[in-house]
């Protein structure tokens, strides 16, 4: 059951990383066919949604790491006053 747990994470991962750039786009060419802007409300919005896509992504990639480790059931615990070496 953990398998397919991290299974959908990385379908979420997928779906973090494209998204934004492609939601960003669509309103991009739908205000300039709309309202008739140039070419730069695709490039602004274009820029607009990597950046989101960047942010989603790592921290999609955040949460699945964690998700990882408590799957895997292994800490590392940080090293005590008597562990000094």
């Amino acid at each position: 059951m953990k398998f397919i747990a991290l299974l959908v994470w990385v379908g979420q991962f997928g779906f973090s990383a494209i998204f934004p750039t492609v939601f960003f786009l669509l309103v991009a060419v739908w205000l300039q066919g709309k309202f008739g802007f140039g070419m730069w409300i695709v490039a602004v919005c274009g820029v607009l949604g990597i950046l989101t896509s960047i942010s989603a992504a790592r921290s999609c990639l955040r949460s699945l790491r964690k998700a990882a480790e408590e799957a895997s059931g292994k800490k590392d615990h940080p090293v005590s006053f008597n562990d000094h070496t």
